[in-house]
C-alpha cells in the first residue's frame, strides 16, 4: 500500500498543489517507511482543502479517494509541527534515533524550495525541525549503539581491538547482513576489507561498494593470517571455518597472531572449536543479541530526554510562528484602527480648540495606548487560533474589521 501511494516526482507534486491554488506552500517527504505531504493553506474550510489534496493525490497514484481517506493520518496546526519535529529527532522512525531521517527531512525541504513550493512558514518550520534534530543528536545518546546484529558485530570487534581504524577485516558472505557489516566497517576507517563469497561476482559487487577486494570462498584460509577480524555472515549447511585449518593458517603468521572471529551466520558457519585455537577470540550471534538489546534500552531512555527537548523547541517556535501567521492580519487591523484613531483625535482637537502642545501630546499618547490595550487580548487569541489551526477565527477577524492581510 505504501508503494502504491508514493509519488514519482515529489517536487512536481508540491509545485502542482501550489500552482493549482489548492495550498499556498507544500513539501512532500518520502522514505522507505512513509509518504507525507506538508501543506500551508489559508482557506478557513480545512475539510475542503483536505478534500482537494486527497483528490489530487488519488489522481496522481491511481488509488481511490475513499481508500486514501481511510489509511492516511491527518495532523493540523500544532500537532503537525510536533510530528515534524519528532520525525527529525528520530522519534518516529522504526529504529528510534536513526540518523538517516534527518538528512531526508532536509533533502525534502531543499527540493521543495528549489521548485518554488516553500514559503516563509514551511521554510522556518523545516529549518527549525532540522536544527532540533541536530541538537537532540548532540545533547542525547539517542543515535548511539548498534540496533542490528551486523553493526553490533562491528562494535564488538572494535571493543576487542580498541579501534578498527587501520585494521584489516575479512567478511565472509555478500548478502544483506554481510553488506551492512561491510558498510559499517568502511565508515569505521578499516584499512582493508576482503569479501569472500560462494558466488565471486556477488562478492566483487559488495567489495566495490566498500572499496575492498573480493576473493573466492575457497581462499579464505590464505587470507586469515593477514587479517585482524573475521566476520562471517553467510548461509551454509555446515561450518566452513574449522579449527584444524584455522590452526594451520595462523601458524603461518608465526604463532603470535591475535584474531577476532565473529559468526553471525544462521546456521553457524564457524566451528565452535575455533574458539579454542590459540590467539582466537570467537563470538557468535548469541553474544551479539545482548549488545543489541542494551542499545535498544539505552536509546529508549535517551528518547525520553529527546521528547523533552522537542517540546522545549516546539514551544519556543510556537511563539515565533504564531506571530508569522497573524502578523499580516494584525498589521492591517492596526493600520485600520490607526486611521480611525487619527481622524477621531484630530476631530476632538478641533472641537476643544486646544493648542497646548503638552496636552495634545498626552491626549495622543492616551489614544494610541487605548488602541493597543483594546487589541492586546484579540491579538493573543488570534495567535493562539493560528497555532491551533482555527483559520475560521482569522477569517472572521478580517471580516469584522473589514481588512484583508497581504497574503489574502
Amino acid at each position: 500500500m505504501l508503494e502504491s501511494l508514493a509519488f514519482s516526482d515529489e517536487e512536481g507534486v508540491a509545485k502542482a498543489l501550489c500552482d493549482g491554488g489548492i495550498v499556498q506552500e507544500c513539501v512532500v517527504l518520502q522514505t522507505c517507511h512513509r509518504v507525507e505531504v506538508y501543506c500551508v493553506a489559508q482557506d478557513s474550510d480545512k475539510d475542503s482543502v483536505v478534500h482537494e489534496v486527497l483528490g489530487f493525490w488519488s489522481s496522481k497514484v491511481g488509488v481511490s479517494r475513499d481508500v486514501l481517506g481511510k489509511i492516511i493520518e491527518f495532523y493540523e496546526g500544532k500537532e503537525a509541527l510536533a510530528h515534524l519535529f519528532a520525525l527529525a529527532a528520530g522519534l518516529e522512525s522504526m529504529v528510534v534515533g536513526e540518523d538517516q531521517i534527518l538528512g531526508q527531512v532536509r533533502t525534502a525541504y531543499v527540493k521543495a524550495k528549489k521548485s518554488g513550493s516553500v514559503g516563509h512558514i514551511l521554510e522556518r518550520a523545516f529549518m527549525k525541525a532540522v536544527n532540533t534534530g541536530r541538537r537532540i543528536r548532540t545533547e542525547t545518546g539517542i543515535d548511539e549503539g548498534s540496533l542490528s546484529v551486523s553493526s553490533a558485530a562491528v562494535d564488538l570487534a572494535a571493543k576487542d581491538f580498541g579501534s578498527l581504524k587501520g585494521s584489516r577485516v575479512l567478511v565472509v558472505g555478500a548478502g544483506e547482513a554481510a553488506g551492512i557489516a561491510a558498510e559499517t566497517l568502511r565508515r569505521r576507517g578499516v584499512a582493508d576489507i576482503v569479501v569472500a563469497n560462494r558466488t565471486f561476482e556477488k562478492g566483487a559487487e559488495l567489495a566495490s561498494k566498500v572499496s575492498g577486494r573480493a576473493i573466492a570462498l575457497d581462499d579464505v584460509y590464505d587470507v586469515v593470517p593477514e587479517v585482524d577480524v573475521v566476520i562471517s555472515a553467510v548461509s551454509v549447511d555446515k561450518p566452513i571455518l574449522v579449527a584444524s585449518r584455522m590452526r594451520k593458517a595462523l601458524a603461518r603468521a608465526g604463532g603470535s597472531k591475535r584474531l577476532c572471529v565473529i559468526d553471525i551466520s544462521q546456521p553457524r558457519a564457524v566451528e565452535e572449536a575455533v574458539g579454542s585455537v590459540s590467539g582466537v577470540v570467537l563470538r557468535n550471534i548469541d553474544d551479539l543479541r545482548g549488545v543489541v538489546e542494551e542499545s535498544v534500552q539505552r536509546r529508549r531512555a535517551e528518547a525520553e530526554k529527546a521528547r523533552l527537548l522537542v517540546l522545549e523547541e516546539l514551544e519556543r517556535f510556537e511563539g515565533e510562528l504564531s506571530w508569522i501567521l497573524v502578523e499580516p492580519l494584525v498589521s492591517e487591523i492596526f493600520r485600520s484602527l490607526e486611521d480611525v484613531r487619527r481622524r477621531e483625535f484630530e476631530r476632538a482637537v478641533r472641537k476643544m480648540a486646544e493648542s497646548d502642545g503638552k496636552k495634545l501630546m498626552v491626549l495622543e499618547r492616551f489614544s494610541k495606548e487605548l488602541v493597543e490595550r483594546i487589541m492586546q487580548v484579540p491579538t493573543e487569541q488570534l495567535k493562539k487560533s493560528a497555532l491551533e489551526g482555527k483559520g475560521e477565527l482569522l477569517s472572521a477577524a478580517g471580516r469584522l474589521f473589514k481588512v484583508k492581510s497581504e497574503e489574502g
